[in-house]
C-alpha cells in the first residue's frame, strides 16, 4: 500500500481491503449425500446442544446472486472457509470433485466481480472420520490429512487465491478440539490436552506456510487470532499485573509461535514446571521456526477487565464456558455498553489491540472479523432500520483510521462478520450480523430471500469513499 496521511476525513490507504467474512458450515447448506460432503464434528455436537447447520443460508445454490449483492455493496474482498469434508469426505481419502467444482465456481464468480477471494482452510469443522480415527487434532494422522487437503487447494487455486488463513481464530481452535474430544472446562486433563492441541495446530500453520512456499511463493499466509484486550479494573498495580497475565495468555501465547516460530520462554517454563509440556516430535520445533506466517489477522468483538480480586481465572476454561452459553467469569466494564448477548461494545479496544500487536511484531495486520449481532426482524417496508449497526461500524472504522495515521500501525483490511445474515456459532439465526437480511428463522427455513438493510447503502458509501465518508 502507498503512504497514508490523514487529510479531509479518514480515507484509508490505497489498496485497502474492504470486505466480509463467513464460514462454510454457517452458510453453505447442501449437506446431503447427493453433494458428496462428509460428516463433521458439528454433526456430533448436535448431541451436545448445538443446533443443526445442515441448511445454513443455502449459499451453495444462491452464491451467484449473493456475490452480485456483495459487488453492489462494494466490497473488494471476501473471506470464506472451505469445507474440508466437502473436498475429502472422510478427511483424507478420495477427492469429491463435485465439491471442488463448487469452489471453482465461487472463486471464479468472485474474481469476475472484482472481489478478492481469501480462503480460510479450517473453521472448526473437523471431518468426523478424522475425529473418530485419530481423536481429531490430538493425532498426527489429522496433521497428515490436513497437509493433503491444503496441497489440493493450493495447487488448484495457484494464481487465483492470494490469501490463505490456516485456521479461523487460531487461539480458539483448541477449545473446539476439546469439545469434540469430550473434555470439558472442569476436566483434569483440560490444560494438558489444550496445550497438545495448541502445539499440533501451530504445526498445521507451519505446514500451510511450507506448502505455500513450495507451490505459490507469491501468495500470503495470514495467521489469525481472536483478539480481545483486557484492562485492569483499577489502577491498583495488582489489577494491572492480572490484566497483563490475561492478555499474554489470550492474545499472545499462540501468536508468538505463529509469528516468531517459537514458544515464549515464559510459556515454556510455565508448561514445564506444571508438567504440561506437549508431546513434541523430532523436527517439530524446526518446522515451526522455518515456517512463520507472513502477516497477522485478527477478529475483534469485545474487551474484558481483570482484577486481583478475581485473579487466576483460567482464560481458556472461561472462553469455552462462554462459547457453551455460560456466564463469563469476568466483571462487566462500567464504562461500556453491552450487546444483548453481553458482549462489550468497545471501538477504542480495537485501536488498543492493534497497537499492542503491531508494537510486538511489526507485521501487517488484517482485520478479518468485526461485527455486532442483534435480534432483528423485517419491518413493513421489508428492510431493517439498523442505525445501531451504522453507529457501531462508524466508530470501529474511526478507530482503525486513528490506528493507521496516529499509531502508525500497518492495517491492510477491514472485513466485517458478516456481510449477510448467517447462522451464529451455535446455529442460531436470530443473532444477525449482516448488511443483508436472510428470511429464515432458527426453526423455519421460509423462502430465504435476501433483503438489504439500511446499513447496506451506508457501508457502500463508506467503501466508495475508501473510508472518508462515515
Amino acid at each position: 500500500m502507498t503512504g497514508f496521511k490523514r487529510k479531509n476525513g479518514m480515507k484509508m490507504p490505497e489498496g485497502f481491503l474492504w470486505g466480509g467474512s463467513v464460514s462454510a458450515h454457517q452458510t453453505e447448506g447442501a449437506s446431503g449425500e447427493e453433494y458428496g460432503k462428509g460428516l463433521t464434528i458439528y454433526d456430533y455436537l448436535k448431541s451436545k446442544g448445538f443446533r443443526d447447520f445442515n441448511d445454513g443460508i443455502d449459499f451453495y445454490h444462491n452464491y451467484e446472486d449473493d456475490i452480485k449483492l456483495f459487488k453492489e455493496l462494494g466490497i473488494n474482498s471476501y473471506r470464506f472457509s472451505v469445507a474440508w469434508s466437502r473436498i475429502l469426505p472422510d478427511g483424507e481419502g478420495e477427492i469429491n470433485e463435485q465439491g471442488l467444482r463448487f469452489y471453482d465456481r465461487v472463486i471464479d464468480s468472485l474474481l469476475d466481480n472484482q472481489i478478492e477471494p481469501m480462503i480460510c482452510l479450517y473453521h472448526f469443522d473437523t471431518p468426523l472420520e478424522l475425529q473418530n480415527k485419530y481423536d481429531g487434532w490430538l493425532g498426527r494422522g489429522t496433521l497428515r490429512a490436513y497437509e493433503k487437503y491444503v496441497r489440493i487447494l493450493m495447487e488448484r487455486y495457484k494464481g487465483k487465491v492470494k490469501y490463505w488463513i490456516p485456521m479461523n481464530e487460531h487461539n480458539g481452535c483448541p477449545l473446539v478440539g476439546l469439545l469434540a474430544s469430550e473434555i470439558g472446562p472442569d476436566d483434569s486433563k483440560f490444560d494438558s490436552t489444550r496445550y497438545q492441541l495448541m502445539h499440533n495446530m501451530a504445526l498445521a500453520s507451519a505446514i500451510v506456510v511450507k506448502c505455500k512456499n513450495e507451490i505459490d511463493p507469491d501468495a500470503t499466509v495470514i495467521g489469525m487470532i481472536n483478539s480481545s484486550p483486557c484492562y485492569p479494573k483499577t489502577c491498583n498495580p495488582l489489577d494491572i499485573l492480572e490484566a497483563q497475565r490475561i492478555n499474554e495468555s489470550f492474545n499472545f501465547d499462540l501468536l508468538n509461535i505463529l509469528v516468531r516460530g517459537q514458544y515464549s520462554k515464559a510459556l515454556w517454563r510455565s508448561m514445564d514446571i506444571n508438567n504440561l509440556l506437549p508431546n513434541i516430535e523430532d523436527n517439530d520445533l524446526e518446522l515451526l521456526k522455518k515456517n512463520t506466517v507472513d502477516c497477522i489477522g485478527i477478529s475483534y468483538y469485545a474487551s474484558s477487565i481483570a482484577s486481583n480480586e478475581k485473579r487466576g481465572i483460567n482464560v481458556s476454561r472461561n472462553t469455552l464456558n462462554t462459547f457453551m452459553g455460560k456466564k463469563t467469569a469476568f466483571d462487566k466494564n462500567p464504562y461500556l455498553e453491552n450487546t444483548e448477548w453481553g458482549w462489550t461494545i468497545d471501538p477504542l479496544g480495537l485501536r488498543i489491540i492493534l497497537k499492542d500487536i503491531y508494537q510486538r511484531y511489526e507485521k501487517p495486520i488484517y482485520i478479518l472479523e468485526s461485527g455486532i449481532g442483534v435480534n432483528e426482524e423485517l419491518d413493513k417496508n421489508m428492510t431493517v432500520e439498523d442505525d445501531y449497526r451504522i453507529e457501531y461500524f462508524k466508530k470501529q472504522i474511526e478507530a482503525v483510521s486513528s490506528s493507521i495515521c496516529e499509531d502508525f500501525v500497518d492495517v491492510r483490511s477491514f472485513l466485517t462478520w458478516a456481510p449477510i445474515d448467517i447462522l451464529s456459532s451455535q446455529g442460531e439465526m436470530k443473532k444477525r450480523y449482516g448488511f443483508i437480511y436472510v428470511n429464515r428463522t432458527d426453526t423455519d427455513l421460509r423462502d430465504m430471500k435476501r433483503y438489504k438493510k439500511k446499513s447496506f447503502k451506508w457501508f457502500h458509501d463508506v467503501i466508495k469513499s475508501n473510508g472518508e465518508e462515515l
